[in-house]
């Protein structure tokens, strides 16, 4: 699996706290067009089907992950992420990416600073350094693609198009994830180019289930058992959890208690505020030392944060059900 270093993502990802603890988007015109252009076609069979979602995947074309699930998944994903954008409050939750996006600014102003500061391990060497500087673009790419996501504001939950996402957002988080996944010497793979030669063999089957061996280079051939869900092939084992997922899931979003989330708006806005107190020392610090002691200062407000996190429904957000997976694939998200 892949293992980034905790300086390449502890500081510019620290914001990741405020979004899931508190709680710029694209246009639905831009995501739009990315939906009705390159129209893909799953084939039929499922060794086809499944050599033609990596060949996909090699290219980082996310949009394939959404066109490989059944139409009802798909139904489901969308009425699941719209759900969240009706239970959410809209102001908490737009100034949690809002800020998440702030944050990624300022620190990339003053990224030499985050190169060298010593607050997240010990003082960094040069070596250290190095890892830092080359995985940052990655790092700043992927805050992107989901602070200017459609799952950025609420309007856009509210208005979510798996498809669409799938193909912007997650193509992007795809090819981030797969350019710090080979900048960690200890990982092995398999990366997105890895895909391009993998190989899928029809073992045994019928109509409805398939057994199939897929062979990814530098790795060890797995078995993997498909089912036919209307007309997509999916993994047993996503096919048998799915509805208990799903339930599961909108289960949670339709308890979230919107006057708890009353109560304690106050306070998690004020929370918003000193954070934005405490950026706007750290891009105006001059030296090391003043970077580092404002970036402590932030501590306490995101410790705040923390503390009021059952503000945004009383408990942690409902876990979305499993997208379509392939085998073993450290540096994204995984495919039927």
């Amino acid at each position: 699996m892949m293992k980034p270093s905790p300086k390449i993502l502890a500081l510019p990802l620290l914001a990741g706290a405020l979004c899931f603890t508190a709680c710029g988007e694209k246009s639905d015109a831009t995501e739009g067009a990315a939906a009705s252009s390159d129209e893909i076609n799953i084939p039929d069979a499922p060794d086809a089907a499944l050599q033609f979602v990596l060949s996909e995947i090699a290219e980082g074309k996310g949009g394939v992950l959404w066109e490989a699930m059944p139409a009802s998944y798909q139904d489901e994903v969308n009425a699941i992420a719209q759900l969240a954008g009706s239970k959410i409050d809209a102001e908490i939750y737009d100034k949690a990416f809002s800020t998440i996006k702030r944050v990624a600014s300022v620190l990339d102003k003053q990224k030499e600073f985050v190169f060298n500061t010593s607050l997240v391990g010990e003082a960094p060497d040069e070596e250290e350094i190095a890892k830092v500087r080359a995985s940052w673009p990655s790092v700043m790419d992927l805050v992107n693609a989901l602070t200017t996501s459609s799952i950025s504001s609420a309007a856009g939950l509210q208005s979510f198009k798996g498809e669409a996402f799938f193909k912007d957002t997650v193509s992007a988080v795809l090819t981030d994830m797969d350019a710090l996944a080979r900048l960690q010497p200890e990982n092995e793979g398999p990366f997105l180019s890895d895909m391009k030669d993998a190989q899928v063999e029809y073992v045994e089957g019928t109509d409805s289930e398939a057994t199939l061996n897929i062979t990814i280079p530098g790795q060890e051939t797995e078995t993997k058992t498909v089912v036919k869900v209307e007309d997509r092939w999916v993994p047993q084992e996503m096919a048998a959890s799915w509805e208990a997922q799903t339930t599961e899931a909108r289960t949670k979003l339709e308890a979230i208690d919107p006057a708890q989330l009353t109560k304690q708006k106050p306070q998690i806005m004020s929370v918003f505020a000193m954070i934005e107190g405490v950026l706007t020392q750290i891009e105006a610090a001059e030296s090391q030392q003043q970077f580092d002691q404002a970036v402590q200062s932030a501590m306490m407000p995101i410790m705040g944060l923390m503390m009021m996190g059952q503000g945004m429904g009383g408990g942690r957000a409902p876990d979305m059900p499993a997208a379509p997976e392939i085998p073993e694939m450290p540096s994204a998200p995984s495919a039927p």
